[in-house]
């Protein structure tokens, strides 16, 4: 009698045992993907695109500019049911920057490249070493163009004014002639020649620049700083 109740309990514990199991697997089975649940969702490019934004002032009155590319997709959402018929068609629009891409810049005879940032911005600046011996003079218009692929490509136009185009000729004297072969009266000249010229940045530029290269001789130094406190503009 003891014996057939206990083969009762241990049978029991066992139907126990694997109904638990089979509880706990369900429970901790994934659920149905909603695409497994409602179909699936296709994708279609319908364009593709870039833009160059090179500021709303077509003219360049000032040796820099803040240049910005941004790609652009348009693309048709079909949502299919697991039959495959359709059940619903939109589209969806995506704009972002053109991160870490090359933009090529025509500027005269000159043929260089520049890489955006991660916000598909860049700076062009006139002033840089690789225009250095371009006659100006000639330059009328600056031409961007930036490629994606095949049928990917766009292109835009800086004008150059014709003031500026004397200032740049004047300042790139003045940056980049030999410094050793001046005096330092001479420096001082070109420091505040640039910023009589409106050019600011390239003038704290070449006096930081000065002062640091003269940072191993302190007496030609402290003339050097001495004569930019004692100068006016204009002299």
């Amino acid at each position: 009698m003891n014996t057939a109740i206990g083969t009762l309990n241990y049978a029991r514990l066992i139907w126990a045992g694997t109904a638990l199991a089979l509880l706990q697997a369900c429970t901790t089975q994934p659920a149905p993907s909603p695409e497994t649940a409602s179909g699936r969702i296709e994708r279609e490019l319908v364009s593709h695109s870039l833009h160059i934004d090179a500021g709303e002032q077509r003219v360049l009155d000032t040796p820099h500019r803040s240049i910005k590319v941004t790609e652009s997709r348009l693309y048709t959402l079909t949502q299919l049911d697991s039959t495959g018929a359709q059940l619903d068609q939109q589209d969806q629009f995506q704009s972002l920057p053109w991160a870490n891409q090359l933009v090529d810049l025509a500027v005269g005879e000159v043929r260089i490249s520049r890489q955006t940032d991660q916000d598909g911005q860049f700076r062009l600046n006139l002033l840089d070493e690789e225009f250095v011996g371009l006659n100006f003079d000639e330059v009328r218009v600056i031409t961007l163009s930036a490629s994606a692929g095949p049928g990917v490509q766009t292109e835009t136009t800086l004008l150059v004014d014709r003031d500026l185009r004397s200032k740049l000729q004047e300042a790139e004297q003045l940056i980049y002639d030999n410094l050793e072969e001046d005096d330092v009266n001479q420096w001082v000249f070109r420091v505040q020649r640039l910023a009589e010229l409106g050019l600011n940045e390239e003038s704290s530029q070449l006096e930081n620049m000065l002062i640091l290269l003269t940072t191993g001789d302190p007496q030609l130094q402290g003339d050097f700083i001495q004569a930019l406190g004692e100068a006016t503009p204009g002299e």
